[in-house]
């Protein structure tokens, strides 16, 4: 099934979305083959390039990088190119599978779909669902994981981190649980800074709370005050590593692109400047496009449609659930609770970042990925409490 993902994408790529420099699926490995064709002319610099060793920019770039579309990006900051790791995984499988597309392709369905049996895995062993089919197939079928997860494409590798997160959080031998741990939050780091912005605060006050049984909203709270304060401290230096400087541009750039393709799914976003006014201002707002677009007057086609009715079934779960749950006054124990409280944590950040920058349908939907995961986690962790005590 994930392989038939693996083509249906490719299809819609092909027959669809036919400019293949802009089409997500292709454009890293096109950009490996200038690295793998690099091994056989001059395999030192393949190395260099591979361990981060081409120190001599003006070299590598006049050789190699001016033939690339993704390597660098219009951020001056170093942490907001999030496609090299892409790249060079995809140069490295070249060799392996003599640059073929489809090898490379479904090395990361395998990751991803690796990531996804070690979060059911994960969550099985911690809480002992009742019904583990149901998670397990609501994790691997639903429908935007399921298309997003598998190309070549950073989703694979998030999902793959997530697995090896979760899979670090059940008690095992220490030192690997602190590897993989470490692992997981480089590549998230590496791949998306942003998802890395969202999820270590979540993960954070996850331990916390696992540890010290302190009620998670009231951790919540102290990292979100903590994180105002660093937010507000940075957004007064003005140099690269400027929170508010840095959304602000990639915001821009966003705009800039959707008109330039003219997509025809973009949408008006608050624009932001780089001041704390400017980004509270434009919450609201994205709050609303993170959690709701693409509203009926988005639907431009048929792929589309999907998300819209994805987010009907998924909020409509939830808030039955959750009245459910208050009518029959079920008790949640805390190892649930801290879950559920910190999943929502992370996903009402990262829905909220990308409701404020994002302002394509296409893009916001597969940026909501990751959220959309850890929503159905939520919804799996609400309906076995609900299965398992129905009488209280």
């Amino acid at each position: 099934m994930k392989l038939s993902g693996g083509l249906i994408l490719y299809y819609i790529y092909t027959q669809y979305y036919t400019q293949r420099h802009t089409a997500d699926i292709f454009k890293y490995y096109d950009d490996s083959l200038v690295l793998y064709h690099s091994f056989f002319k001059n395999p030192i610099d393949f190395f260099k390039i591979i361990l981060g060793l081409d120190f001599n920019r003006e070299y590598f770039s006049f050789n190699y990088y001016m033939e690339m579309n993704n390597w660098d990006t219009s951020y001056k900051n170093s942490l907001m190119n999030e496609s090299r790791l892409l790249i060079k995984i995809n140069a490295i499988l070249n060799l392996i599978g003599f640059k073929n597309y489809f090898f490379n392709s479904i090395t990361f369905i395998l990751m991803g779909f690796v990531g996804e049996v070690l979060i059911f895995k994960s969550l099985i062993k911690k809480f002992e669902f009742k019904y583990p089919k149901f998670l397990f197939w609501s994790i691997v079928l639903f429908p935007s994981i399921f298309l997003w997860s598998s190309g070549i494409l950073k989703e694979p590798m998030i999902i793959f981190s997530f697995g090896l997160i979760l899979n670090s959080l059940i008690p095992k031998r220490k030192w690997a649980n602190i590897s993989s741990f470490i692992v997981a939050i480089l590549i998230i780091f590496k791949v998306k800074f942003y998802i890395f912005i969202c999820v270590f605060p979540a993960l954070i006050s996850y331990i916390i709370s696992e540890k010290t049984k302190l009620k998670p909203p009231r951790i919540i709270f102290t990292i979100c005050v903590i994180m105002a304060v660093i937010i507000f401290a940075l957004g007064k230096m003005n140099n690269n590593y400027n929170p508010l400087k840095i959304l602000s541009q990639k915001q821009n750039d966003f705009i800039t692109l959707s008109e330039l393709f003219d997509t025809g799914s973009a949408y008006k976003i608050t624009p932001i400047e780089p001041s704390i006014t400017s980004l509270l201002k434009a919450i609201p707002k994205g709050v609303v496009n993170g959690f709701f677009r693409p509203f009926p007057n988005n639907i431009n086609n048929l792929l589309q449609l999907f998300p819209l009715i994805e987010n009907l079934l998924l909020y409509l779960m939830i808030a039955y659930l959750f009245f459910k749950m208050i009518f029959l006054k079920i008790k949640i124990n805390q190892d649930v609770k801290n879950i559920l409280w910190n999943s929502l944590f992370f996903i009402t950040m990262l829905f909220i970042l990308i409701g404020i920058s994002t302002p394509v349908i296409g893009a916001l939907v597969r940026y909501k990925v990751p959220g959309l995961l850890f929503l159905i986690i939520v919804i799996n962790l609400m309906y076995d409490q609900f299965k398992k005590h129905p009488t209280k």
